[in-house]
């Protein structure tokens, strides 16, 4: 089943600079199962200002979204 979804621009630049001959579900889903990949998920959903307070709380967020949508 596909989904569709919007990124940024930026995202969009960055996926495709890592994404190679892959498909982007590929990429994505090599992004979301490293481990400590803090510095990935900023560097695609931008810098400065993510306190580490944010991030559990948007991880938070993200779990009760999956539940649910998932």
């Amino acid at each position: 089943m596909t989904k569709l979804i919007s990124v940024a621009d930026d995202v969009y630049r960055e996926l495709t600079k890592k994404k190679k001959d892959e498909s982007y579900s590929t990429i994505i889903r090599k992004l979301l199962k490293k481990e400590g990949n803090t510095d990935e998920v900023l560097l695609l959903f931008g810098r400065g200002g993510v306190s580490k307070e944010k991030i559990k709380e948007l991880d938070s967020s993200w779990k009760t979204w999956s539940k649910k949508y998932a």
